[in-house]
């Protein structure tokens, strides 16, 4: 295999779509805390508030999660980049001079 083929827009519209989910869990605590309140009955609130209270604890774990994979991501973009523009400036100046000229030998 000759080539190496990295479609950074899908790469880069992962990250978006992981930062997207990233901010729902990080702010979702005001809506998870609201849900106990609107059930109006107190023993089910209360198992909700204890649903809610674990969930927040892990929900908490899956955002720290998201954001290092969110920040790989982007690492990861940013990298092959930075490779191909390397790449390409690497070949322009491989252009001018490649194939070596060879100087005229008399005969």
């Amino acid at each position: 295999m000759d080539q190496l083929i990295i479609d950074t827009l899908v790469l880069d519209a992962a990250r978006i779509d992981v930062s997207r989910i990233h901010s729902e869990f990080t702010e979702a605590t005001d809506r998870s805390e609201r849900l106990a309140d609107a059930v109006g009955h107190a023993a089910l609130a209360e198992r909700v508030q204890e649903f809610v209270n674990n969930w927040d604890h892990r929900r908490a774990e899956l955002a720290e999660q998201l954001a290092t994979v969110r920040d790989n991501l982007g690492v990861i973009v940013e990298g092959f980049a930075a490779t191909d523009q390397d790449l390409a400036a690497a070949l322009t100046e491989q252009a001018d001079t490649y194939p070596p000229r060879m100087s005229q030998v008399p005969v």
